[in-house]
């Protein structure tokens, strides 16, 4: 038999503590090595144990986002868990930008805890079902809004500007008149925008520049 995962517990709710020291105690493989109940716990335990995982409140005094980031940085051998009742993308997303392998909400059974242990243990990431597949939405609309921001960086001016007047809802006329030129020449521009920005239609188009743009004022172009 192999040896044993060692755990340590880092929680300032003596009761929830005790109750994941109970459920980690039922676990032949796993070992309690030490319990804490905050920031400055969580670095002393780690530095003296170098245990294998730690399991971390979020909001303990001193936040548990700091711990986890520099427990990752100074020992990175010992993988982090994430123990929290938040459900917030920023502090999920913050969690695993700080280097937790690990995010599960208090609420969770005991099997899920034990599951989360075990993964991070093995060298992969764990996150609670319920949020797994939420994060996922985000994670990816945050990626595809990096993608539109690098794209509309390339935009000239005059495409900005075409832009920029489409997410205020401006009719080709609209933006023929603020440019000077001839609606064929905006229609123009916004063919452009269209196959630059890989958007279907117009619509499409106004509506990455109202997420994307911020509000800007000044002298007509």
């Amino acid at each position: 038999m192999g040896e044993a995962t060692s755990v340590v517990v880092v929680d300032d709710h003596s009761l929830f503590r005790m109750g994941v020291l109970q459920a980690i105690g039922l676990q032949k493989h796993f070992a309690v090595v030490g319990e804490g109940g905050s920031k400055e716990d969580a670095l002393r335990l780690v530095e003296k144990l170098l245990p294998n995982v730690a399991l971390l409140d979020i909001s303990m005094p001193g936040n548990g986002i700091d711990a986890a980031r520099e427990i990752c940085a100074r020992w990175p051998k010992t993988r982090v868990v994430m123990l929290t009742v938040s459900e917030e993308d920023d502090d999920v997303l913050e969690a695993l930008d700080a280097g937790a392998a690990g995010y599960v909400l208090k609420g969770a059974p005991a099997p899920d805890l034990i599951a989360a242990i075990s993964t991070v243990a093995n060298g992969q990431a764990y996150l609670s079902p319920a949020l797994g597949m939420r994060l996922f939405g985000v994670i990816r609309n945050r990626t595809e809004g990096h993608r539109v921001e690098r794209l509309v960086d390339k935009l000239t001016p005059k495409e900005a500007l075409v832009f920029r007047m489409l997410g205020r809802g401006c009719t080709n006329r609209m933006i023929a008149e603020e440019m000077g030129v001839q609606v064929k020449t905006v229609k123009f521009h916004v063919g452009r925008l269209l196959t630059k920005l890989s958007a279907r239609n117009r619509v499409e188009a106004a509506l990455l520049a109202q997420r994307h743009l911020k509000p800007t004022t000044g002298p007509k172009a």
